[in-house]
């Protein structure tokens, strides 16, 4: 299920991505032009913030087409996979604001629109 990203009910945003004309003008609708802070907006049903939108999220698996039959990613490449879209994510651009989106990128990126998650084990 495509989480909404526009507005519930009180107009709130619920995820930082492009409003307005790409790359012409961010209209700026969520309060920010570019990255938002952690916590800018509602966590999801399991209380996790900022799975979708804000910044691609760079993962630790080697990019490829198709995994193999188990499953498991290789091992090697030379691209990795980035998840979840960023604040440069629109419907005339990427349209790829959700936690199942995957694409590449290279294994030394520096956009402004990457970061990665730091998790714990509990």
């Amino acid at each position: 299920a495509v989480v909404s990203t526009q507005s519930t009910g009180g107009g709130r945003h619920m995820t930082n991505i492009w409003q307005g004309p790409f790359p012409k003008g961010n209209t700026e609708e969520d309060g920010f032009k570019l990255t938002s802070p952690v916590g800018s907006f509602p966590p999801n049903s399991y209380g996790v913030y900022d799975m979708i939108g804000n910044a691609w999220e760079w993962v630790e698996d080697w990019w490829t087409v198709q995994h193999s039959a188990d499953g498991t990613p290789p091992r090697e490449g030379e691209e990795k996979v980035k998840k979840g879209g960023s604040f440069m994510c629109t419907q005339q651009y990427c349209y790829r604001y959700r936690c199942e989106a995957r694409t590449k990128t290279s294994a030394d990126t520096t956009g402004l629109n990457v970061g990665f998650r730091c998790a714990k084990s509990l």
